[in-house]
């Protein structure tokens, strides 16, 4: 397929159809309205808003999230954010309206209505420019920055490269992913002007060396890579401080630069067609079950993706290969902290290599080894080596020593494949 004919089909399967549309303008109407009555009710003075992709009519079909902003006057205390959430939360009850409160920077509402999640969202007025109290001050002037700019085909181009995103799993810039955010993927499509353009661009980046700077806030590429040292920089165009890539991981820039190549070079509908690899390579892996703890998702995606590092860390230091580690959750119930070995089980023996033969540590190795069960000392090349027996063989033993070092306490160690991590990649071609 060529690439038109390529983009032709992606049009199709990432455009909301009529109804779906329809429901999603009534939901945000709906709720503005509401909200708007809501802060009637409490005295509150603000001015409520839909904002965020729903609003700028951006959103892919299996994307139902509708974000209505509080909008705050500058004279009320930060605080009032987390007593305002819970008495929003009191009069939603009080109506017959279930809603949770979620964190991000602060506190926020949710509410689920059908297919939709609705969040309810305070902010405070803020100019561009100026420092914002918190993280979602930012969002009414993006809102405005974008929708200035955005008309019917940069929706559509903005809707490519959000699936695209997706589809490679580098979408989203929650912890758990670490990678490009919705007004990020929004941004760049303007900035560039077309989806292909993004990808065409993308494919020449390269990590700690790309800055782009939309609203040209800065004369010199060079300046911004010392103020902001990230694999890709992209200087919000509302606050010339702030870094909309910042969340972009070095696997998740890297993986974005591969795809567009791949894609510019053999297109592919498989782009945008989200799905797992139905096969596997039955790779040994050594998979540690975990309750689910009671923390907001970034945290404990956070939290695991630094212990499965550590204990990676600890295989390699037992002896065992790491190839592949990945942290996976249903936020509710487990974590599953997932590596991929070269073996699970090690030789008996192994070469452990000293320190050269004329230096000074060279006569403490020697006299560790003197009499112990071993090879050596001996000499080769310029080093001093033993071949001894391992302390530890087994992959499990290791780990389980490790998660006591640790101080963590799983619920199941499991031995023997883990097929998410060990399939090939569906959509690269």
């Amino acid at each position: 397929m060529t690439i038109e004919e390529v983009l032709r089909e992606a049009s199709a399967l990432v455009t909301p159809g009529p109804e779906l549309a329809k429901e999603a303008r009534e939901i945000s109407t709906r709720f503005t309205e509401y909200v708007e009555s809501l802060l009637l009710r409490l005295g509150i003075e603000g001015e409520v808003k839909p904002l965020g992709s729903s609003a700028r009519d951006t959103w892919l079909p299996e994307s139902a999230d509708v974000d209505i902003f509080i909008i705050l006057p500058r004279r009320y205390e930060r605080g009032l954010i987390d007593a305002l959430v819970e008495k929003i939360k009191a009069e939603m009850l009080r109506d017959g309206i279930v809603a949770e409160t979620r964190y991000a920077e602060h506190p926020y509402v949710v509410v689920r209505e059908g297919r939709w999640e609705v969040d309810v969202v305070p902010c405070f007025q803020i100019s561009p420019g100026e420092r914002p109290l918190t993280a979602a001050d930012r969002s009414p002037l993006h809102h405005a920055y974008l929708s200035a700019r955005l008309d019917e085909r940069l929706r559509l181009e903005v809707r490519l490269l959000k699936r695209f995103l997706k589809t490679i799993g580098v979408y989203g810039a929650e912890v758990k992913v670490e990678g490009f955010s919705g007004y990020l993927a929004e941004l760049l499509t303007v900035h560039f002007g077309s989806f292909i353009s993004v990808l065409k661009n993308a494919a020449t980046w390269r990590p700690y060396r790309t800055v782009i700077d939309p609203a040209g806030h800065y004369g010199d590429p060079r300046e911004l890579r010392r103020k902001f040292k990230s694999p890709l920089v992209v200087v919000d165009p509302v606050d010339p401080n702030r870094n909309v890539a910042a969340a972009v991981s070095l696997t998740s820039f890297s993986t974005f630069v591969l795809a567009a190549r791949r894609f510019l070079k053999s297109p592919s509908l498989s782009y945008f067609v989200p799905r797992r690899s139905d096969s596997y390579v039955p790779v040994p892996a050594l998979v540690i079950r975990f309750e689910y703890p009671h923390k907001s998702p970034d945290v404990v995606w956070g939290m695991f993706k630094r212990y499965a590092r550590a204990l990676a860390n600890k295989l390699e230091e037992c002896g065992f290969k790491v190839m592949r580690v990945g942290v996976d959750s249903d936020e509710r119930t487990y974590v599953d902290v997932a590596l991929l070995l070269e073996s699970l089980r090690l030789p008996e023996f192994e070469l452990h290599r000293g320190p050269p033969a004329y230096s000074e540590s060279a006569d403490k190795f020697v006299e560790k080894y003197l009499g112990q069960d071993v090879v050596g000392p001996f000499v080769e090349g310029t080093r001093v080596y033993v071949i001894r027996r391992r302390k530890v063989q087994d992959a499990e033993m290791c780990i389980k020593k490790a998660l006591k070092e640790l101080g963590l306490s799983p619920t199941e160690i499991k031995l023997g494949v883990y097929p998410p991590l060990s399939g090939g990649n569906p959509w690269i071609t």
